[in-house]
């Protein structure tokens, strides 16, 4: 008995909720680890040392931007995170900004990226998904999938497309599996292919 109400509490601990203020630092430290080796993320930085050490920062001023469209979740424990922004939702013209500061000698590559994305992002309205990670310990568990869940049920409750960009040929089955198709290849000249993905609602 005692092994099963600790199997239930752990499993109510990992479902997702919308995150808070009070859970950024374990969804800034959930992204750091998890796309430090991201091949987007390793072609805008290179150098390991400085990417880890860029990291904080860089994820920090993603998370508290995409936190004001209050549509970032995250499970208690915060080894997992997914960045959403709705429909209709303004961009922050602040960010590249500031994302820009953060890298310094390295924001052209990130600029180069954002274009390219930019070229290819939708014009209908949809949820997209800009940021999902896990902790590397815990990867291949299922908290991706969970954390996607309440989102795309409302996507389909509403009739609403959602959209994302894969930046790991690995990741792409996961998102197939949630009803998401690849759309186009963008290929950054000289760095790594990312994948658009377009989930129309069911």
């Amino acid at each position: 008995m005692n092994n099963l109400v600790a199997a239930t509490a752990n499993t109510a601990t990992l479902r997702p909720r919308k995150a808070t203020a009070a859970d950024l630092p374990a969804v800034i430290e959930t992204l750091a680890l998890a796309f430090y080796d991201d091949p987007v993320v390793s072609w805008c930085v290179e150098d390991g040392p400085r990417r880890r050490q860029l990291s904080p920062a860089f994820y920090g001023a993603v998370a508290e931007s995409y936190l004001a469209y209050d549509e970032t979740y995250a499970v208690d424990k915060g080894i997992s995170a997914a960045l959403w922004a709705p429909p209709g939702a303004a961009d922050d013209e602040q960010l590249p900004t500031v994302l820009g500061q953060v890298l310094e000698e390295d924001a052209d590559r990130l600029f180069e990226v954002f274009g390219l994305m930019a070229a290819t992002h939708p014009v209908q309205p949809h949820y997209y998904l800009f940021l999902l990670g896990t902790r590397p310990h815990r990867q291949g568990r299922g908290l991706g999938s969970s954390l996607m869940a309440p989102v795309l049920e409302r996507c389909d409750r509403d009739q609403m497309p959602a959209y994302l960009e894969a930046t790991s040929e690995r990741n792409v089955p996961l998102y197939l599996r949630h009803g998401f198709e690849v759309t186009a290849e963008i290929e950054i000249p000289g760095g790594p292919t990312m994948w658009p993905m377009w989930r129309a609602p069911r």
